[in-house]
Parts: structure tokens; sequence; C-alpha cells
């Protein structure tokens, strides 16, 4: 499947939220890191932030309830809702999570559906969607467009289980894996391309953040609700003040000679972290490291290490386990992209945007 080039979306988030109306319900599912799989303690409750039981919405604390959270464990999701609800902005959370877990228990009539349809019920339906998986597809094997086609039927299913068919989704891209045998870039880009192809969704990244190789930490679990939370505020709760998305790979362009190529990032004024080790490119004769960088404000001259030959695809986030230091003004990380090489002139040194944080053809800000 070609890498998606559509234009740039413009979200559509349906109904922004201002403080003071009723609480948005997010719903919640994945394997372990949706679980939560850092040491607590965790944060500090906010009567504005309360968790369905399966009987009743009480105030939300860690570990979240009926999400296969382990015993004074943390993930990302009450951060998260604890920043949205200093807007006061009340949140909901809901939902069915288990790990270790394909995405094909999430299949119709699967365990996983049937755990998180039950949850989306008895909630009472919800108004955005979080999903934080992959990890065990990583290890499978499993293709791009495979893992794409579930994640877009898992998501519609959703929507009509909350009748809800604007619900807007947040997938979380993951994060790096300690086997570097098992690449997880199909993975991360099957996530992109969903968020990319739907115009009520975003892409947040995971990658880059504090890690053990299998599960994020406590630390990072906090990263990544902020993050979360900035994504949410400045989309859905039109908080235009906050900084999201991070930087986004937008345009490949062939340099002055074979082994040279200009790349631009959206949604950056002064790009942070750039290393050439998480770049890379896979062309007709394989996988090719970049060898040198050179950064500006948006754009970056990659020098690979032998020339390249067409078709290429040009990768931030190259491999299992990059270090993805890439970073924008605010500590937004920048998500894994894969790239065609396209012909064409060098992309101006200026901002550009990605609203939905997953790439595509830049316009202007």
């Amino acid at each position: 499947m070609k890498t998606c080039m559509a234009a740039a979306l413009v979200l559509c988030c349906a109904w922004p939220v201002h403080a003071g109306q009723a609480a948005d319900t997010w719903i919640l599912s994945g394997q372990s890191n949706a679980c939560g799989r850092g040491q607590g303690p965790g944060n500090d409750p906010n009567p504005l932030v309360q968790m369905f039981n399966g009987k009743s919405w009480v105030e939300a604390k860690e570990p979240l309830a009926n999400m296969g959270a382990q015993d004074n464990s943390v993930g990302p999701w009450h951060t998260a809702a604890l920043d949205v609800a200093k807007a006061n902005l009340p949140v909901h959370l809901a939902g069915w999570a288990s790990g270790g877990q394909p995405i094909s228990i999430w299949d119709e009539k699967g365990a996983g559906w049937l755990g998180l349809a039950a949850a989306i019920k008895g909630a009472g339906g919800g108004q955005v969607f979080l999903w934080y998986q992959g990890e065990s597809d990583t290890v499978g094997g499993m293709k791009c467009e495979e893992y794409q086609k579930k994640l877009q039927d898992l998501i519609a299913r959703v929507r009509g289980s909350a009748k809800n068919p604007q619900m807007l989704v947040v997938v979380i891209q993951i994060a790096s894996w300690s086997n570097t045998a098992q690449d997880a870039m199909p993975i991360r880009e099957a996530e992109r391309l969903v968020v990319a192809a739907d115009s009520n969704a975003l892409l947040v990244p995971a990658l880059g953040l504090p890690c053990d190789g299998v599960h994020l930490t406590r630390d990072g679990y906090f990263e990544l609700g902020h993050q979360i939370a900035r994504a949410l505020l400045h989309t859905r709760y039109q908080k235009k003040d906050v900084d999201w998305p991070g930087p986004v790979l937008d345009q490949a362009v062939p340099g002055g000679d074979a082994k040279t190529v200009l790349i631009h990032f959206a949604e950056v004024k002064k790009l942070g972290g750039v290393e050439a080790s998480d770049f890379g490119a896979i062309d007709a004769g394989g996988n090719v490291k970049c060898a040198k960088v050179l950064a500006e404000n948006t754009r970056v001259a990659l020098t690979f290490e032998r020339a390249l030959k067409a078709p290429v695809k040009i990768v931030y986030g190259f491999g299992s386990n990059p270090k993805a230091t890439l970073v924008d003004e605010a500590g937004n990380h920048a998500p894994a992209v894969q790239l065609e090489l396209s012909a064409g002139t060098s992309p101006a040194d200026k901002e550009t945007s990605a609203p939905n944080g997953a790439s595509g053809a830049p316009t202007k800000k």
C-alpha cells in the first residue's frame, strides 16, 4: 500500500466542548500499555474525572477499573483526563483492555470486542475513543495493510455501538520495541494511515517516550498523558493557545545527488533533537541507513550511506527501537512516518499544517 499523500485533513470534530458543559465520555482500549504498567503511585484524583466501575460512576484513580491494570500501576489516561479537568471540563473514563493481546481479539465476536462493547453500553456511549495497541502484532509480523483494515473496522464498530458516527478517535502510535529483529514500522505506519484517512481522528506518538522496551515507564505514561491532553484540548476543546501537534514529516524530495534527500516537517517553527540514526530509507536494494543530517528550522538534508535506488521511501523512526528524539518547541514528539520520495523542488523552510498529527500534503499556516 502506498503511503498516504492526500491533502492535509482539516478536522471536523463534532460538537466543540466548552467549560460548564456535560462530561465527555472517553472510551479506552488496547493491550498492556493501555492497561498501564507503570509503577505507582498515580496522580491525585479530581472529582471532575470519573470512571465507570461496571455499575456506577465513581471518582477515578489509578489503577482504572476494568482496564486489566495491575495493583499500584499507572497508565496515560488518568493523567490526560486530569489535564483536561484543569480547564473545568469534566471527563468520564470507561473501557476494556487486556495485556498481550493481538488486534484480532477485537474482531467482531472476539473477547476484546465483547468486553469493549459492554463497556460502551454501560457507559451510555461516548464522545472520544482512545486506542493503544499493536505490540503483539509486531511480534506476530502482521502486515501494514492487514492491521490498517482491522483497526478501521474496529473504529467503525465502536462508533456504531456508541451511536456516534463522528466520534473522535485518538490512536496512540506504539513506542520502541526491545527486540530489534522484529520490525515495528508496519504497525506504526498502519496506525498513521488510519488517522490520515479519517477526518475525525488524531495521532499521538508514544515513540520517543521513556520506555523499558515493552512498556512505558511511569514518567513515560505521564508524558504521554500530557500529549493526549494537548491533542484534545487543542482540537475537541478548542483551546488554540495549546501547542499541538508535534513535528510531522510531510515532504521528501531528491537532493543534489543520489545519496541526498531534502525533507520537511509540518507543525514546527524550529526542529529540535534531530539525529541521523532516527532516519533511514527503504529502496530497491533494501534498507539504507542515514549517515548525516543537516537541520534548518523546518527542513533537514539527509545523506545516506549509499546511493538510493528507485523506488524510495524515506522513514522517520527507522527500526524497531529508534531514539526518536525529534520534538517541537512545546516538547511534542514526532510520529514515525514512512513517506515516498517524490519529484519536486526543495520545500520552503517555513511552518505548514498537519492538523491531525498524521502528515499529508502541506498547507499554509
